[in-house]
């Protein structure tokens, strides 16, 4: 009698525990179901992008069929720009800082995990494609065999290769502008690109309403100088060029080059005779400091109304280069020339 009720408490047990497990295994199954709907209709509101990817030696045409999901950035502007359009959580890797991080990118940045860097200042491939990305973008020799796979193979592999438009000689801030819109593109996030484009036009226009129409000849004459001791590596054609422009500078290099940084001699620095120098600061140079004292202590530029006047000064390499730091520089050098900053 006791077995003959010990034994139907346990199958009631049982009978309990099996709808209680069968009760969660639908609750599962609903959990599930529920979620796969939002990312067929996200990627079937995909629209397939295709563009042109260039190493320098040929072009590769590319084209994106679904949002990408896994994004690697080796320069410090491509990371900066996916995480203004609030891509963190889509990046796996990231490499090569220039500068210290925005302030407002800090706490996404520090999630992203940082890949080793190694000698020739490049990662390692097999650190790459541990990472799993399907995206990859730095500067223009971020991308090759030995750090991440040649182009055709990242294709062939539907890893997507981009280099911004606005790294190129010809570049100005619409070229930012159209990166923007074109990354806002392949991640499915064009709204946000046209929130952060919108927001650069407006920080920009702040300065340019202040610079005016100003003439030519009332231009403030200034060189970035970057690094060089034999002769100088100064700041040429590009982006950067044209937001000294905006900022009612005159590059004094920016004319006659036809890359954005060139090496000049030092005689043609005095020739040129600029009243204002900008010297790039990054974690990898040598620190600005020394390059101002350098500077100030050659004789061949003793006489040159920079070195003078004592009108040196410092930017981030990161401020010079492509994305949302832009309308800063172009405020802080409005006030270098005119003086309305130290």
């Amino acid at each position: 009698m006791i077995k003959s009720k010990s034994l139907r408490r346990f199958l009631a047990v049982l009978m309990v525990a099996g709808i209680s497990l069968s009760i969660v295994g639908c609750s599962s199954d609903k959990k599930e179901t529920s979620q796969k709907p939002e990312t067929q209709v996200a990627e079937s509101n995909f629209t397939p992008v295709e563009f042109t990817y260039s190493d320098g030696a040929k072009d590769y045409n590319v084209k994106v069929e679904k949002p990408r999901q896994k994004a690697v950035t080796l320069s410090q502007f491509m990371t900066e720009m996916l995480l203004a359009l609030d891509l963190g959580d889509k990046m796996v890797g990231t490499a090569l800082l220039d500068n210290p991080i925005l302030p407002e990118f800090e706490k996404a940045y520090n999630k992203i995990p940082e890949l080793k860097v190694g000698e020739g200042h490049s990662i390692s491939k097999e650190g790459f494609i541990a990472t799993g990305a399907d995206f990859v973008s730095g500067w223009d020799s971020s991308i090759n065999e030995q750090t991440t796979g040649a182009p055709e193979e990242l294709i062939e592999k539907d890893i997507t290769p981009f280099m911004a438009k606005s790294y190129n000689p010809d570049a100005t801030v619409e070229t930012v502008y159209e990166d923007f819109e074109l990354l806002g593109k392949i991640f499915g996030v064009e709204n946000k690109a046209t929130e952060v484009v919108n927001k650069i036009k407006s920080d920009i226009k702040a300065v340019t309403d202040k610079v005016g129409e100003i003439k030519e000849e009332d231009r403030v004459k200034m060189m970035v100088y970057d690094s060089g001791e034999k002769d100088a590596m100064v700041v040429g054609s590009g982006l950067a060029n044209n937001l000294i422009e905006l900022a009612g500078g005159n590059n004094v290099f920016g004319k006659d080059a036809d890359k954005p940084y060139i090496n000049v001699s030092w005689e043609s620095i005095v020739a040129k005779n600029p009243e204002v120098i900008l010297v790039t600061d990054f974690l990898a140079g040598q620190p600005a400091k020394e390059k101002i004292d350098f500077l100030k202590s050659h004789p061949a530029l003793k006489d040159v109304p920079a070195i003078k006047n004592n009108k040196i000064y410092v930017v981030g390499l990161a401020d010079l280069s492509p994305g949302v730091r832009n309308p800063k520089l172009i405020e802080e050098m409005y006030g270098y020339f005119f003086e309305e900053s130290k």
